[in-house]
C-alpha cells in the first residue's frame, strides 16, 4: 500500500487520471484505508470547485466581507504578473 507521502506525490495526476492502472488501484486503496487522504482530498477538490466558481463572472462585484487589504493584494499580485509576461 501507498503511504501518504507517496500518495501526495502522485494526487494531482491521480485527480486528473493521468496514472497507470496500478499506480491508479494504489491511490484508491490508499483512500479507502486513510481517512486523513480522503479528507485532504476532498478538501482539495472543494478548493478548486470554489476557486473556479470565484471567477465565472469577472463583472461579479468583491464581496463586502472581502477586506480591502486582501483586494489590495490580489489586485497587486495580478498586476505583478501582467507585468512578466
Amino acid at each position: 500500500m501507498l503511504t501518504c507521502k507517496q500518495f501526495d506525490d502522485f494526487m494531482i495526476d491521480f485527480l486528473e487520471q493521468e496514472l497507470p492502472l496500478k499506480q491508479r488501484l494504489g491511490c484508491w486503496l490508499h483512500l479507502k484505508m486513510c481517512r486523513h487522504c480522503s479528507k485532504f482530498v476532498r478538501q482539495y477538490q472543494q478548493t478548486i470547485a470554489l476557486g473556479k466558481q470565484a471567477f465565472e463572472d469577472p463583472n461579479d462585484p468583491v464581496p463586502e466581507s472581502v477586506p480591502e487589504d486582501l483586494i489590495k493584494a490580489a489586485l497587486a499580485h495580478r498586476a505583478n504578473i501582467k507585468s512578466d509576461q
